[in-house]
């Protein structure tokens, strides 16, 4: 096969050559580089070719002491690929100092590290698991005797029982055969670690399970292993990883490659994709390894104790079992697109161009510009960019060149084929007699040199785009396609969870939650679900999303979500946008959105089309949504009307908080105090106040939204409150750590001794394993046993006492009581609701 594949290569004389995983290159004698030599000389000896070109691609650049290859000449570093949301958010877990157990046992060496990424694993499966996806832990050993006896500990040991039988071991020395375990259908392929040297046909079938391991039919949840990071990994599912390799700064291994086991997202990329994370837990040393090396990767990484990693991702999913699905049902119409593109034009006639070409002022023949094209290509169905060149023309030998590579562009652009013959003749009278201030021809060698600037593109762009896209696109009547779609046939999905973006539970939706991207979906969520004539809504998200077909601005077929879903008691039904920052687009998708409820309510419920202008909303005082409704109508018609008169976006569609926000906040809050506070507690403050703007006047409301979002803020407060009192006394030694925090209790009645032990072990997950429970809870327990409670114990307890009967401790007492008092009653477990804004 080799020599038949090698002969049909060598055949051609012009050869380019792709390299994926290039980073071996650095190695000139490296049978890879001989192998690409050996092209280039026999196709050059046999025909005189070669290898014209060659294109190396790798996610690490870098030689073998980790330098930067010196032939780079494009860099995506990994901080845009996270903000586009094309690999996954590298988190580290910190723990404090992970020390290491004395042991030649790597698996109780190591038990600390191996307990807490297990911990994190789970976590993160039970994120992932009602999406229908499995979610892998990945241990990286560092020889293959460890790989042996960690592998063996999760396979077995009842402490990972979750892990018991589905660990699988991968590195170069392994020895066993693969086994199948099970009958029918049932049966799964398992490999068997024993002191047999393992068969070629087993290690084929070992590579096939390893990369199956995303696969729900695969068994295995967890993989250990000694990779050496240079081989391409395409598993997408592992978000934990627990390091266990001696890492320091000259090390072969680079923290990038090993943040590449887990980069690879498990859903669709894209800016608004669920923000999927992949959790490192390590200790200190490591994460300032981590720091070096990716600042220059353009990744600022965020340092989080293990077990404050808050879930980014949550599985959404319509929840049949415990909700009422024939209340809660909507039936969304399955209607035709209104447009549909051709893929060639039959004519493009001059006239129209010189009325287009009038609205741009003609270029000067001898002013000449950049030489280069600067092209962006867009996504056919989300309009995402997906594509930048710089195109340079400084070589052009005649006009008639520039014209078929112009018509080229146009195709590409507009997605139309066959376009020369149509479009050339008009594009080179376009150059001729509009483009410039005087009459020219394209084979004049002026008119030749100015025809590859930057200036020129745009301007053919401009004309010829907007004309060609009017052409290739037909207006069709939307028509029922099919039976309505159930929101209970919805198939689960993946969404953001986070403070500034909330998974929230209501009772209205058939779903088990409502995914929002800002603070006003958050507050039309509350609406929505306390509002007395709804009966049911639900959040426009996920794979199954209604998506409506919109012309954009410069006629490009555009597709455009709408936010909710929401049904009245009486039948009819809106479709809701909520909008805070306007754009160009917005009056096209709200007459798009419009036409789309006037064909749904042929034959069926009637659909309305209810915009929501974040300033609307907040001035509404109403409970209902037909209300709400008519308070948003007006708003609609002038965007409306913006539309069809390509006006500016009217002032009060176009309202933005802007100043007001900040104003509103400081209203709440000192200036300077809040620019002292860290991001997160700013952002948890704006996003409160904002909400409240919005809740404020509305009747019968809960209130505990308005507070969710200082939760986080508030127990890490609290928790900082607790380390900084207490960590120098913590004792250096396991063994001292274990008697202090276990003191004499005999001492204490026996109905009481609960009490101190469990405050006792959560003081020691607090400062020993960084992940105690309730933090503000374990803050004002610290305070009330320092200043009220008289029993005298030893150990931790006289730290707490030492640490916290201090001045102005009753205080502080007195405030935290009243903040966890709040926060237990009305937010977090909602005992009781928040209604009363006074």
């Amino acid at each position: 096969t080799g020599r038949a594949l090698r002969e049909r290569i060598t055949g051609h004389n012009r050869v380019m050559v792709l390299n994926d995983e290039a980073h071996h290159l650095w190695d000139p004698d490296s049978a890879w580089n001989e192998a690409i030599g050996y092209l280039h000389a026999t196709i050059k000896s046999r025909n005189g070719g070669e290898v014209v070109a060659q294109l190396d691609f790798t996610a690490t650049p870098k030689d073998n002491h980790g330098r930067l290859f010196k032939h780079i000449v494009c860099d995506a570093p990994l901080g845009e690929a996270v903000d586009g949301g094309i690999v996954k958010t590298p988190v580290i877990g910190v723990a404090g100092e992970l020390q290491e157990m004395p042991s030649e046992n790597a698996a109780e060496q190591y038990e600390r590290h191996l307990r807490l990424g297990y911990a994190r694993w789970q976590k993160s499966y039970e994120e992932w698991k009602g999406s229908g996806k499995k979610a892998l832990l990945f241990v990286m050993c560092e020889d293959t005797k460890a790989a042996d006896e960690i592998a063996a500990r999760l396979n077995t040991d009842a402490a990972f029982k979750d892990l018991n039988g589905k660990t699988i071991n991968l590195h170069t020395n392994l020895k066993g055969k693969i086994k199948k375990v099970g009958r029918g259908a049932g049966a799964e392929a398992r490999f068997v670690e024993s002191e047999k040297e393992i068969s070629d046909e087993d290690l084929r079938a070992l590579r096939k399970l390893s990369r199956e391991l995303d696969e729900n039919t695969s068994p295995y949840l967890c993989i250990v292993s000694v990779l050496m990071l240079r081989e391409g990994w395409d598993v997408r599912n592992v978000t934990s990883i627990v390091p266990l390799r001696r890492y320091t700064s000259q090390a072969n291994i680079l923290p990038e490659q090993t943040l590449g086991r887990g980069l690879r997202r498990m859903t669709p990329p894209g800016a608004r994709a669920a923000n999927e994370i992949v959790t490192v837990v390590e200790h200190s040393a490591f994460s300032s390894l981590y720091r070096q090396e990716l600042a220059q990767e353009g990744l600022p990484i965020e340092e989080v104790e293990v077990e404050r990693i808050a879930a980014t991702t949550v599985s959404v999913y319509p929840d049949v079992k415990r909700k009422d699905v024939e209340a809660l049902q909507v039936e969304i119409p399955t209607l035709g697109a209104a447009h549909r593109m051709l893929s060639k034009i039959d004519g493009l006639p001059v006239a129209e161009v010189r009325q287009a070409a009038a609205g741009y002022a003609p270029l000067a023949l001898g002013n000449k510009g950049k030489e280069e094209i600067e092209y962006e290509g867009r996504h056919l169905f989300t309009n995402e960019v997906i594509e930048v060149m710089k195109i340079h023309l400084p070589l052009l030998e005649n006009g008639l060149g520039a014209v078929s590579f112009y018509v080229k562009q146009l195709e590409r652009i507009c997605k139309v084929r066959n376009l020369h013959t149509v479009v050339a003749p008009v594009l080179q009278t376009f150059l001729e007699e509009m483009l410039f201030e005087d009459k020219t021809s394209i084979f004049d060698p002026a008119t030749v040199a100015r025809l590859g600037n930057a200036d020129v593109a745009e301007h053919i762009r401009a004309v010829f785009v907007p004309l060609i896209r009017e052409r290739a696109t037909t207006v069709e009547e939307r028509l029922p396609r099919a039976a309505p779609q159930k929101l209970s046939d919805w198939k689960p999905y993946q969404a953001t969870h986070s403070e500034r973006r909330p998974a929230l539970a209501a009772r209205k939706t058939l779903f088990n939650l409502t995914p929002c991207d800002h603070s006003l979906e958050v507050a039309l969520v509350e609406f929505a679900d306390k509002a007395a004539d709804v009966a049911a809504f639900a959040k426009n998200a996920g794979p199954q999303s209604l998506r409506i077909d919109y012309l954009s601005v410069g006629g490009r077929l555009s597709f455009y979500t709408p936010d909710f879903f929401i049904r009245a008691k009486g039948g009819e039904c809106y479709l809701v946008e909520t909008k805070g920052r306007e754009d160009r687009d917005v009056p096209r998708k709200a007459r798009a959105a419009v036409a789309w409820c006037e064909a749904a309510s042929t034959g069926g419920d009637a659909w309305q089309y209810l915009y929501v202008a974040e300033g609307v909303f907040e001035r509404h005082t109403g409970n209902t949504i037909k209300a709400l409704g008519r308070a948003c109508a007006p708003t609609l018609q002038n965007l409306l009307r913006a539309e069809e008169t390509e006006e500016e976006m009217p002032l009060l569609a176009a309202m933005q908080r802007g100043e007001e926000e900040a104003t509103a906040v400081a209203g709440f809050i000192d200036a300077d105090l809040l620019a002292r506070l860290p991001s997160r507690y700013q952002n948890g403050v704006e996003q409160s106040v904002a909400l409240l703007g919005f809740l404020a006047n509305k009747e019968g409301i809960n209130y505990a939204p308005v507070f969710t979002a200082l939760l986080g803020p508030l127990d890490e407060a609290a928790r900082a409150l607790v380390t900084r009192a207490l960590q120098s006394s913590l004792p250096p030694t396991v063994a001292e750590q274990k008697a202090w925090f276990e003191p004499y209790l005999e001492a204490v009645e026996p109905k009481a001794q609960p009490r101190y032990q469990r405050m006792a072990q959560n003081l020691k997950r607090t400062l020993v394993f960084r992940n105690g429970l309730s933090p503000i809870g374990l803050l004002r327990s610290c305070l009330e046993y320092a200043l009220n409670d008289n029993t005298k114990l030893g150990g931790v307890f006289e730290a707490v006492t030492a640490g916290f009967k201090t001045r102005g401790a009753r205080d502080l007492l007195a405030r935290v009581k009243a903040v966890n008092d709040t926060r237990n009653t009305y937010v977090a477990h909602s005992e009781r609701p928040m209604g009363d804004y006074q």
